[in-house]
């Protein structure tokens, strides 16, 4: 080994500078620059972040989210939007929030079909014109409105 070698070995084993990156740290670190796996925005609220960060904070706030979403849905179309927007603020990156928002639709729908008292899956299926739009907004709307973890 040369003199610098073993200077710069006994650098890094010493704590100084760490050994050139890894490919995969590489790829990481490009994620991070799309914003899939890096930090919040700078104007993330503290709470919003505090809760990414903690697992059973998330888990707990989901559930939240999920039941105000189901409450605002319940009331009027538009909180399929709202609802949305609020399981993806609190979830972790962008790709988990859409898909957040596209099991939200979900679980709408089995509410939808559990609390008709006339009507069971199979003839919710049957009504085909309006089952269309009422299957399409209730993936599309929660998934539509949980793109806005992307901004914040």
């Amino acid at each position: 080994m040369s003199g610098d070698a073993v200077e710069a070995e006994a650098e890094t084993e010493a704590g100084g500078e760490s050994p050139a990156p890894t490919d995969v740290e590489e790829e990481q670190k490009d994620e991070e620059d799309n914003g899939l796996l890096g930090p919040d925005p700078k104007w993330t609220p503290a709470v919003l972040t505090s809760i990414r960060s903690d697992p059973r904070k998330r888990a707990v706030a989901l559930v939240v989210a999920a039941a105000v979403g189901l409450g605002l849905a319940w009331v009027h179309w538009l909180g399929l939007f709202a609802a949305g927007a609020l399981v993806g603020l609190v979830s972790k990156t962008l790709p988990r929030a859409v898909l957040a928002g596209l099991v939200f639709g979900a679980l709408v729908l089995v509410a939808t079909v559990l609390a008709s008292p006339v009507m069971g899956a199979a003839e919710f299926l049957s009504v085909t014109p309006p089952v269309y739009v009422a299957v399409a907004a209730a993936f599309l709307a929660p998934a539509w409105g949980s793109l806005l973890r992307g901004a914040v």
